[in-house]
């Protein structure tokens, strides 16, 4: 089934390049929950809902599954996300039940947590390659040094934007976040600022139809476009924003339960991580 898409406003080139490309060209299968998928250099790390051997390791060109990784102390039903760090060569994964991040060094494998004052959900690296940590229960944004686990920052934000789950910082040092669960009456994607209030949102109430969301739980942003990617759990599908968050289009082929999001802007291959076993590999 092709992509459906619904594109108004965007020059028909910037449609064709963006929008009608989209298409999936593979599905990884791991067998578990695929709760975080991300990358460092040639190799694709896949988080899985396991006691041991949490991470997955393929190559990022063949999807050639290479080894396991495992992280002392990570248990199954306390991971929530990953993403990682070329620069510093490294992978974080969110860590709920005991409110901390573990820091897994892909260099010496050394393994060190850093606490956090909340419970910690979705990960994300700043332009300045610090890790911007979404905060649930705080309904806060923590930005803590890639050195030394420090708190640099906090953003509060504003009192609507009710349990965020995922946030990004973009190249303007504004934020996305997502937020919406199960019974809330918001489900969005909203543009913050650092002072934690709302200059834009897309949707509001909770819904299946084209402009709803139902539990906004993952982002990605294409950083040649500005197109913002979304995973929209409950609806399982992935829906394409425009920079202004505007409706572009919806991809649900082969998705189910959708919960991670990452973009591998060298090949632009996009990869959604399900709760059905499988990370879909979507090519942009």
């Amino acid at each position: 089934m092709p992509p459906r898409c619904v594109v108004g406003g965007l020059d028909n080139l910037h449609r064709m390049c963006t929008v009608a490309a989209l298409r999936v060209i593979k599905e990884i299968w791991t067998f578990t929950d695929a709760l975080g998928v991300t990358s460092v250099d040639d190799q694709l790390f896949v988080l899985l809902a396991r006691y041991v051997n949490q991470i997955a390791v393929h190559s990022i060109n063949d999807y050639k599954l290479l080894h396991h990784l495992s992280v002392p102390g990570l248990k199954r039903y306390s991971m929530r996300d990953m993403t990682s760090c070329v620069q510093h060569k490294c992978l974080y994964m969110s860590d709920c039940d005991n409110s901390c991040i573990h820091r897994y060094d892909l260099r010496s494998s050394a393994v060190i947590q850093w606490r956090v004052p909340d419970v910690p959900l979705g990960l994300s690296v700043t332009p300045s390659c610090n890790l911007l940590v979404t905060c649930r229960e705080t309904n806060k944004l923590v930005e803590l040094s890639a050195d030394s686990g420090q708190c640099l920052r906090e953003v509060i934000l504003q009192p609507d934007v009710v349990n965020p789950s995922h946030s990004v910082q973009l190249t303007t040092c504004q934020f996305l976040v997502c937020h919406g669960f199960w019974n809330d009456t918001l489900h969005r994607v909203c543009l913050v600022g650092d002072d934690g209030k709302v200059s834009r949102s897309y949707d509001g109430q909770c819904g299946s139809d084209v402009g709803r969301l139902n539990m906004a739980r993952h982002l990605a942003v294409d950083t040649d476009s500005q197109f913002i990617f979304v995973v929209d759990q409950h609806n399982d599908r992935v829906v394409l924003l425009s920079p202004t968050l505007e409706f572009a289009c919806s991809v649900s082929e082969k998705l189910s339960r959708p919960r991670g999001l990452y973009l591998h802007q060298p090949t632009r291959r996009l990869f959604v991580g399900n709760k059905t076993g499988k990370v879909v590999v979507i090519q942009l």
